[in-house]
């Protein structure tokens, strides 16, 4: 097949709509629309009900399939993967996570399938053995891999860690869509539905209710901000996770019961982002955030943390407010400086979108990963 015209699977292993699923979307929509035939090919335990990610993708009108599991590396899933592969016959399986890197080379590399992972920010490595193990484990998979990539500086540099030291890791930063008029348009209906008048700005959050997304010091220094600020505003979280009664419980210990809303997964990030007046993300790790992306790319201005591939987003602080991880005081006094000066959220906000117009587009994403594709197939042909 010509190799402008690619056959591509992407392969992901599915617990939750998270952000490394909204990668796959991104990239599968973007390589669709440059003419490559993409199936995202999903590995999901058999018992699982979160149907998310599957309807997303047949919603923007990409191939699913599904693969079913019921262990961690079950055989039957192999076997399922194999068989598709056999009939199909992709030019490129391109993984994402370390379940799908060892089901891609198990299934794929006694066909001689070529392989491209991409790698995501494995788990907290410092502080849980197994995530360590699995960590470990998927580097060694991917020594034989034809390509691994990263998709900041920083997951680099843990890549190279280890059995991967001397591999070339190159870095291609993740991407979105600029948004659509449409849902420019969609986003006007969010206060009427939240019930919350324009006369109050919003803090919004969209991430996993997870403890290395930093919620808690979010809360502690909203607190903070509600005590000293004369203007009225509100804190929206969007997401789910294990953290969520422990954060409402929180939230009824701060007093802040009737200032922040809990809004769970929704479907409509884009309208969300687009009603905001500030967007924050409090993280204690993080890799390249698809949602910080997506808020600057809707114009919002953003308050961070200096975390994995963060600071680039931000150029360093050109963009975005940048604090340490964990930094309460240094939270609340950020916040309150964005609330009270409109201008500089305005300036921000220009700079955040101009910076992902120029440096975290879906299509520059697509055209570095079509670029591997190509090396891959010509490395392969023993062209290069």
């Amino acid at each position: 097949m010509d190799s402008a015209h690619l056959k591509i699977l992407q392969l992901r292993s599915h617990a939750g709509f998270y952000g490394v699923e909204k990668v796959v979307v991104e990239l599968s929509v973007g390589l669709q629309t440059m003419g490559h035939r993409v199936t995202v090919g999903i590995i999901q335990h058999a018992q699982q009900r979160d149907s998310t990610f599957q309807s997303l993708v047949e919603k923007e009108g990409l191939a699913c399939r599904l693969f079913t599991t019921a262990s961690p590396f079950d055989r039957n899933t192999i076997r399922q993967v194999s068989e598709f592969i056999k009939k199909d016959q992709p030019d490129v399986i391109h993984s994402h996570g370390y379940k799908a890197d060892v089901v891609a080379w198990m299934a794929g590399r006694p066909l001689q399938a070529p392989l491209l992972s991409t790698c995501h920010p494995w788990l907290d490595t410092d502080h849980n053995r197994r995530a360590a193990l699995y960590a470990l484990i998927d580097k060694l998979v991917l020594l034989r891999f034809d390509r691994v990539v990263a998709v900041s500086e920083k997951v680099r540099r843990e890549c190279h860690v280890g059995p991967l030291r001397k591999r070339d890791i190159p870095v291609i930063a993740n991407g979105v869509a600029m948004p659509s008029a449409v849902a420019e348009a969609d986003a006007e209906d969010i206060r009427q539905e939240l019930n919350i008048s324009s006369g109050h700005l919003l803090i919004g959050c969209v991430a996993r209710l997870t403890r290395e997304k930093g919620h808690i010091f979010l809360l502690e220094a909203f607190a903070d901000v509600v005590r000293r600020s004369a203007i009225p505003v509100f804190l929206l979280l969007m997401g789910d996770g294990v953290e969520k009664e422990p954060l409402q419980q929180l939230c009824h210990r701060l007093g802040l019961q009737d200032r922040v809303r809990f809004l769970g997964h929704r479907g409509d990030v884009p309208a969300f982002l687009r009603q905001l007046d500030l967007f924050i993300l409090p993280s204690l790790s993080e890799g390249l955030p698809m949602a910080l992306l997506e808020a600057m790319a809707a114009a919002v201005p953003v308050l961070s943390t200096t975390v994995g591939g963060i600071p680039d987003i931000l150029d360093h602080g050109q963009a975005g407010v940048l604090v340490s991880p964990g930094d309460v005081p240094a939270l609340a006094a950020a916040m309150l400086e964005l609330i009270q000066d409109r201008d500089l959220r305005d300036t921000l906000a220009l700079r955040g979108r101009l910076r992902v117009e120029a440096a975290f587009s879906r299509t520059s994403m697509c055209q570095r990963y079509e670029a591997q594709y190509a090396a891959l197939l010509r490395q392969r042909k023993g062209g290069g």
